[in-house]
């Protein structure tokens, strides 16, 4: 087997027949598992859903004392300086961490295979204008595991300003040719699209700026003030098997086993979906509470990761 080199691979290992531009194939499972994407067959009827409200005090402080200090000295990246983050940055961060350190959530189920994902993908709406008569345009941005604090958040800021300002790539472009085709033409041509995809052929430029082929799509319901936040269901489309939805951090009372009596703490409700075929449900157990663990010490992740999980 020769190795394969692929620039901002996060998994690099050896080709094996199979794999796919966006993922390695995965043979070493159970005949159980094997099983799964012939009982369970779409990926919304897979879902399932879980809310938690995250006790984020640690994050809030670590976030407004950051910014101060940035103010002073930004922090310089390949994307520009960092001379501010936001509740949304250090998130963002720390998912790409998460699927850093549980790499299952990384994987998506395509033409009935399973596969690991080659990089962390996100994909998050952005809204031009915070107007009902705003446009919500939709950002994908592509994360190595060793990422930092500092790359995550310089290059969103970049890909929000892009989408503000109106400007397209060539991928958003085609994306905008297909809206404009007749419908009938519509249906024919995602559904050539979706035969693709099946094979394991997709094309890489619409690869590119396609939402419905990330590692996690987030939604931050909390920009526009919602506390509590819906599911959202999964997308048989595409290869995305993990939806977020964001809240608004805000002040609740909340029970201090110390003390015994209730005190004001920062909270923020996350809703996920994610594909259960991927995984089971103690890895996403613990996966919530290590996501928990990395939101209460953002400082961890100003660092790149030294060490990554070697079982993907």
């Amino acid at each position: 087997m020769s190795k394969e080199s692929r620039e901002g691979s996060s998994y690099p290992r050896d080709k094996r027949r199979g794999d796919r531009g966006d993922g390695w194939i995965l043979k070493d499972l159970s005949s159980f598992t094997k099983l799964i994407p012939h009982l369970m067959t779409t990926r919304n009827s897979s879902a399932i859903y879980f809310k938690e409200k995250i006790d984020v005090t640690n994050f809030v402080g670590y976030v407004e004392e950051k910014n101060q200090e940035l103010h002073q000295n930004p922090v310089k990246t390949l994307d520009g300086d960092v001379d501010k983050i936001t509740y949304f940055h250090v998130f963002m961060a720390a998912l790409v961490r998460l699927f850093t350190l549980k790499p299952h959530l990384n994987r998506f189920i395509a033409g009935r295979n399973f596969y690991q994902r080659k990089k962390i993908e996100v994909a998050f709406v952005a809204k031009k204008e915070f107007t009902e008569e705003g446009e919500e345009t939709i950002v994908k941005e592509s994360f190595n595991r060793d990422e930092t604090l500092w790359a995550v958040s310089s290059r969103l800021s970049k890909g929000i300003k892009v989408a503000k300002t109106g400007q397209t790539d060539d991928a958003t472009d085609i994306l905008n040719t297909f809206a404009r085709l007749p419908k009938p033409l519509v249906r024919l041509s995602l559904g050539f699209l979706d035969l693709l995809n099946y094979l394991g052929h997709y094309p890489d430029t619409i690869y590119q700026a396609d939402p419905m082929h990330a590692s996690v799509f987030v939604t931050n319901l909390g920009s526009i003030g919602l506390k509590s936040v819906p599911y959202h269901h999964l997308y048989n489309r595409g290869t995305t098997s993990v939806f977020i939805c964001l809240g608004e951090i805000h002040q609740d009372r909340l029970y201090d086993p110390g003390s015994g009596e209730l005190v004001e703490r920062y909270v923020v409700e996350i809703s996920t979906t994610i594909d259960e075929r991927i995984s089971d449900g103690f890895y996403f157990i613990k996966a919530m509470n290590e996501f928990k663990e990395i939101l209460n010490n953002p400082q961890l992740l100003e660092k790149k990761l030294e060490q990554f999980p070697v079982d993907i």
